[in-house]
């Protein structure tokens, strides 16, 4: 017999998910701790290595790059979309909320790029502002999607992560090859 779905997603294996962090919150620990590496190729162009996935980062020709990939900047965007998507499929799945569609559109306001330029030192060169709007046809009713929505955004990871001073501890290794 197989497992009833909604959204895509094993409604069995989320209530066993659901159990195992409510009984045993060190099982699910592990899910605090995540990693990646990334590599130069050449020029502008780097590669993201995450567990057994690939992502070709570059820049846009504006900026000198050969306009093959996405840059770092447009992949914070997107990872706080696709987080953005996983929470409210995840929150609405949980409610027995049906989702016909769901896209979200996603634009980004550096604060001051010529920081980074090495041309001011004024402001950073970081975002200073993302605006998200969701666009969701689902089987419920407008107050029940926002209030999915509320709990989506209040509960995201990558948009926690940005909305919160984050401590970054860089290091530098100097290495040789042959």
């Amino acid at each position: 017999m197989m497992s009833a779905t909604l959204n895509g997603l094993d409604l069995e294996q989320l209530r066993l998910i659901d159990q195992t962090a409510r009984s045993n919150p060190e099982a699910v620990a592990a899910l605090n701790r995540w990693s990646a590496r990334v590599r130069w190729q050449n020029g502008f162009t780097a590669q993201a290595l995450i567990r057994n996935h690939t992502l070709t980062l570059g820049e846009p020709a504006e900026l000198a790059g050969d306009d093959a990939a996405p840059n770092a900047v447009e992949y914070v965007l997107a990872a706080l979309g696709a987080c953005l998507i996983v929470g409210f499929v995840f929150n609405a799945t949980r409610r027995g909320i049906a989702i016909k569609n769901l896209e979200l559109a996603l634009d980004g306001q550096i604060d001051n790029i010529g920081v980074f330029l090495g041309l001011g030192q004024t402001g950073h060169p970081g975002y200073r502002e993302v605006t998200v709007k969701a666009y969701v046809d689902a089987d419920a009713d407008e107050a029940v999607l926002r209030e999915v929505w509320a709990e989506t955004v209040k509960t995201s990871p990558v948009g926690n992560t940005l909305a919160r001073q984050v401590s970054l501890k860089p290091e530098l290794a100097v290495v040789s090859t042959p």
